[in-house]
């Protein structure tokens, strides 16, 4: 059994020491001392890595009143692309109307 100090057992995942110290504390890794040094196993060590699972795909449009999709049923629909070629270009200018809209559609 090959014993790797702190440093080596760093430079070996390529990760700082500290790192290497939260995985013993974390009990990710386990260590044996000894005398004052504390020494990892190279065994361990090396199946340690584990893949990266793949992310997720990025969610649809997402509104800020509670994080689901925005849909046609929502009143910020009508304002969804507002600042596309379609209709009005100068949302400051619009922006009471556009308000109005939604308040009148929640109050239905």
């Amino acid at each position: 059994m090959e014993l790797m100090t702190i440093k080596e057992t760093a430079a070996f995942l390529k990760v700082s020491p500290v790192t290497v110290r939260r995985f013993i504390a974390r009990r990710r890794l386990s260590a044996l001392r000894v005398g004052r040094a504390i020494r990892l196993s190279r065994e361990e060590v090396e199946r340690l890595p584990t893949p990266v699972a793949d992310a997720p795909e990025p969610a649809t449009q997402r509104n800020r009143r509670g994080g689901r999709p925005t849909s046609e049923s929502d009143p910020l629909w009508n304002i969804v692309g507002i600042g596309s070629s379609e209709g009005p270009t100068d949302v400051s200018s619009n922006k009471k109307k556009y308000l109005a809209e939604i308040y009148l559609a929640e109050g239905e």
